[in-house]
């Protein structure tokens, strides 16, 4: 009993849900069936309207507490039918109508019909409280499950790639890398120390390429590591494609060479400098996200030592453009056409005022670790800021916000006369893009 009353299955029966034609017929039946009880045992006065308490009044008491006040009256309506039924058939033929009878009768079943019509009202209220509830906790239990999961891939991913893309772009920059391309593939042992730690490589070699063809001797090596395979399967599919390739890529099951990555280095115009080729890595290392840092650090290799076409034409537009900002606007360009790496574009102009100025010096010392500026114009800087999105950018915009109200109670940029422009990179040329950018400022 106890456990009906606690999973709902007594209340439901007690109140079921309102349903006007299954209630009307369960009155007429339940007020039929006390009447004919009333015949059985008292022949005289089935009605008990003579007895010291009416019995009868009862059943439409029950109902108007089961489906609500309307449903009450209907039941005393059909109590009043009964009546008038028996007396045509001679029971109460001397008697007159018992007016405080059913009166009295018929305000019982308002209060109760009321009492029940609020109540009804208060636990649908309630139990939708406790549904939404119940939704929530179980959303909220979904997203800790997940958050969970997740954290616990992050520690995962953690073991085996313990490093950011920032933090390897960063690293690879501050490289001493010769600007000129007359040396073949420059810094290389950097490279390849820079990709051991990052990637996880164990035993790798790079091979400089000139025109489509790979020279037998290695720029650097990193482990002992066999002679060049030309014939490799794996290494023919990535020169081929000039694209990543890797074992699990491999359509051959008789595959059987002595690599298990092999990428070629390649800069904006599409030009193979070198190759990449790797023997041993930690089979968890071959993963899709590892693999893709990868590709980005040697696609920015390629575009940052070796200045091409792209590059001379961005200097040769804007003379005062700083090389170094010209040819990673170019590299991060183009990994923005592979969906890699994310590039915002800040414009900063003040107006005449002193106060713009020391806001624009102190925002051009100010720099993140990635950040480029240069100097447009005494009153104009553009600042480069890879590896940051559209979050990254507000998030930014509202620091720089927050430091002027510190530091200079202004409130925004525009009210301490500086104006702000800005632009995400996205897979169309660098040029265009940064001249609608310097055209949007007035420059």
């Amino acid at each position: 009993m106890l456990e009906q009353v606690a999973n709902g299955k007594l209340t439901k029966w007690l109140a079921p849900s309102m349903r006007v034609g299954w209630s009307m017929v369960e009155t007429v039946l339940l007020t039929a069936a006390a009447v004919g009880i009333g015949l059985w045992l008292r022949p005289e006065d089935p009605m008990t309207l003579d007895a010291d308490f009416r019995w009868i009044l009862l059943v439409p008491l029950v109902i108007a507490m089961r489906y609500g006040g309307l449903v009450g009256v209907w039941a005393m309506l059909c109590l009043i039918g009964c009546w008038y039924v028996l007396k045509t058939s001679g029971l109460y033929a001397q008697q007159s109508f018992p007016e405080g009878a059913m009166l009295g009768g018929l305000v019982f079943t308002l209060v109760a019909g009321e009492f029940s019509d609020l109540w009804r009202v208060r636990l649908m209220r309630a139990d939708s409280a406790a549904s939404y509830s119940l939704e929530r906790l179980k959303n909220l239990t979904q997203r800790f499950v997940l958050l969970r999961l997740s954290h616990d891939r992050l520690e995962e991913n953690l073991l085996t790639k313990p490093y950011t893309v920032r933090d390897a772009l960063f690293r690879l920059r501050s490289l001493a890398l010769e600007e000129s391309s007359d040396t073949a593939l420059p810094a290389g042992d950097d490279l390849l120390g820079i990709l051991a730690e990052y990637c996880q490589l164990q035993r790798a070699a790079l091979y400089p390429c000139r025109d489509g063809v790979i020279d037998d001797r290695p720029v650097a090596v990193l482990g002992e590591n066999r002679p060049l395979e030309k014939d490799n399967s794996l290494l023919a599919y990535a020169m081929e494609n000039q694209l990543l390739a890797h074992v699990q890529q491999e359509k051959e099951e008789s595959y059987h060479g002595a690599y298990l990555v092999a990428a070629p280095i390649s800069n904006s115009a599409g030009k193979i400098i070198g190759v990449l080729v790797v023997e041993r890595m930690p089979f968890l290392s071959v993963n899709f996200e590892n693999l893709q840092l990868l590709s980005v650090l040697l696609n920015f290799y390629a575009d940052v030592v070796y200045a091409g076409k792209d590059t001379h034409l961005l200097l040769e537009r804007w003379s005062a453009l700083p090389f170094q900002m010209a040819r990673e606007l170019v590299a991060l360009g183009r990994l923005r056409e592979e969906g890699k790496v994310e590039t915002s574009l800040t414009l900063f102009v003040a107006d005449d005022s002193e106060q713009a100025g020391l806001i624009l010096d102190a925002l051009a010392r100010g720099l993140r670790s990635l950040d480029l500026a240069w100097w447009v114009s005494d009153r104009t800087l553009l600042i480069m800021m890879p590896m940051t999105g559209v979050s990254g950018l507000e998030g930014y915009v509202l620091r720089t916000e927050q430091w002027l109200q510190d530091e200079f109670a202004f409130m925004s940029l525009r009210q301490a006369g500086v104006r702000f422009f800005y632009r995400h990179m996205d897979t169309r040329s660098t040029e265009v893009q940064l001249a609608e950018l310097l055209e949007a400022g007035g420059v």
